[in-house]
């Protein structure tokens, strides 16, 4: 560019109002983490067939947008930022616009425009002209709204002329999530339809965590016409995260200054496969791993221990410092009862360990059982799609993505104001099963009993029954409270119900037993008597081999 194109003062506004950093070239992606090679290739093919699959027609494409969600530290933005790389080497990628809440002013979409029209004159000589005309006009353009700037400053007229090569169409966009502002979320969504539709007829590759703003603009009309959504947790990665330990570790062991006494064979087939699946296809896990390992300053055999240690003892250091950064600001939603949803998440880690206990992990059950309006769980929850399932015809069950939540909830060096200890939740969750049950426990006995909610009380009953049974006996002292016979109680109406039970058949066994077999022998002494003096009370109907025949 010569030196007076480049005082031009039109051109010096639109650089001034850039964010340079949302650029795929910028300095920060030149250090940021990206797809090692033989990573995300199934995904990255996927988007790429996507974007080149442009119909002979005129018209817009059927499927103009192309969603990539997936959860927090799943790589979406290593993927985005290889494909911006693939289409700026073929000269098809008119834009690029990278959210982040990690550098300063990349978490408003104020730039937004002005980014883009920059990327549009480098990319194509026949926008230079029109965009920088529109600026020497109303040098003030970038204080007046989103809409207004695209209309004047992006030339829909130029991509129905015959250019050589071709007006470059792809568009790429991530982490709009991390736009601060929910309200601006929504309206560049609705700037992203535009592009995206005729005169323009770009074509948009984005990435998000499915925040329930975005997935809700997605769910309806007009964009859920028009995308193509790839979920990124339904890829299996697997073998690419194991591959990538292996050979990080491999380099480790060659390159560390402390590499004649790190062990040949290290780390071993057996710890690959522990840290392999820990990960849960989430890579921000492993790649946080052999950042804290490959430290020269330290030995990585013990780092490696450190960290296969870390669920239980993180005092020692902070192996996963990036991920619990990660986590403290998707756990912190605004206008969020940040209490009730940490009693949630932690109700969700305990539960979640038991049979029974999942058969309770849905938002309505713990609505019914916590006494909260119904559809407040739901409420509470939505913003944590990134990290949390909620539950979904083909997995009924709320979850957690990634097994690393679940240790940086219960590690309060890790947590802080978010930790909550086992003891308190299990205090917490078995006084509100027991005040359920007496609360119905009138229901369920004399003529007029009713069965309405016998599925539910048979869920509640049988985690109760699965803790007492089969639990730890460090339990013990907080079942002091329950009272067994109304367990045993909803457990006999039950098996009298109107209802099909064959659901339930493996709880007889399970029932059956422990009961006859286990209970009479050590450790389960306390539980032999708890039980031998309900049988006593209950007149002997209702023994343990009579109430298992009941459920077979």
């Amino acid at each position: 560019m010569s030196p007076s194109l480049a005082l031009d003062p039109a051109l010096q506004i639109l650089h001034r109002k850039r964010a340079l950093e949302a650029c795929h070239t910028s300095t920060t992606a030149a250090i940021a983490a990206k797809c090692k090679e033989g990573t995300q290739v199934e995904v990255i093919a996927d988007i790429i067939t996507w974007a080149n699959d442009v119909p002979d027609d005129p018209g817009p494409p059927v499927e103009s947008v192309l969603w990539l969600r997936g959860p927090a530290g799943s790589g979406k933005t290593c993927i985005l930022r290889t494909i911006a790389c693939i289409y700026h080497e073929s000269g098809e990628l008119a834009g690029v616009y990278f959210f982040s809440t990690r550098v300063p002013g990349l978490d408003s979409g104020a730039p937004f425009v002005a980014t883009i029209a920059s990327h549009l004159i480098e990319a194509a000589p026949a926008f230079y002209d029109p965009i920088l005309q529109a600026i020497r006009i109303n040098p003030a353009i970038f204080e007046q709204s989103l809409d207004y700037q695209i209309e004047k400053l992006i030339p829909h007229h130029l991509f129905s002329l015959p250019q050589e090569p071709p007006a470059p169409r792809i568009l790429i966009i991530d982490g709009l999530d991390e736009c601060r502002d929910f309200r601006q979320r929504g309206h560049l969504l609705r700037i992203i339809y535009r592009l995206v539709t005729p005169p323009h007829s770009f074509r948009v590759i984005m990435a998000s965590r499915p925040e329930y703003d975005i997935r809700t603009a997605f769910d309806r009309p007009p964009l859920n016409s028009i995308t193509k959504v790839l979920h990124l947790e339904e890829y299996d990665t697997w073998g690419e995260i194991y591959q990538y330990l292996s050979d990080e570790f491999d380099r480790i062991r060659d390159t560390h200054p402390a590499k004649k006494s790190i062990p040949l064979g290290w780390p071993g087939e057996g710890t690959l496969y522990i840290l392999t699946r820990t990960s849960s296809g989430i890579w921000a896990y492993p790649s946080t791993v052999i950042k804290y390992i490959d430290n020269p300053r330290r030995h990585p055999v013990e780092r490696l221990k450190h960290v296969i240690d870390a669920s239980s003892n993180t005092s020692s250091g902070r192996p996963f410092a990036e991920l619990d950064a990660l986590y403290e600001i998707v756990l912190n939603p605004p206008d969020t009862d940040i209490l009730l949803m940490k009693r949630l998440l932690h109700i969700v880690v305990v539960l979640s360990r038991f049979v029974f206990g999942k058969d309770l992990l849905s938002s309505s059950a713990l609505d019914e059982l916590l006494s909260l309006e119904k559809g407040t769980t739901e409420i509470t929850l939505c913003d944590l799609h990134s990290v949390v399932s909620l539950a979904r015809p083909d997995q009924p069950y709320i979850h957690f993505h990634h097994k690393s939540l679940e240790d940086y909830l219960c590690s309060p060096e890790r947590s802080g104001k978010l930790h909550q200890s086992q003891e308190d939740t299990w205090a917490d969750f078995l006084t509100v099963c027991n005040h359920y049950l007496h609360r119905l426990n009138s229901k369920l006995v004399g003529p007029n009993a009713d069965f309405g909610e016998v599925d539910f009380i048979l869920r509640v009953s049988g985690f109760l029954w699965e803790l007492l049974i089969v639990g730890d006996r460090s339990f013990c002292p907080l079942i002091g409270d329950l009272d067994p016979r109304i367990v045993w109680r909803c457990f006999a109406f039950a098996s009298f119900a109107p209802i099909p039970l064959t659901s339930y058949k493996n709880a007889a066994f399970l029932i059956h037993d422990s009961i006859v077999c286990d209970l009479l022998r050590p450790p389960y002494w306390t539980h032999s008597y708890f039980f031998g003096h309900v049988v006593q009370r209950e007149g002997g109907m209702l023994s343990a081999l009579r109430l298992a025949q009941a459920y077979a």
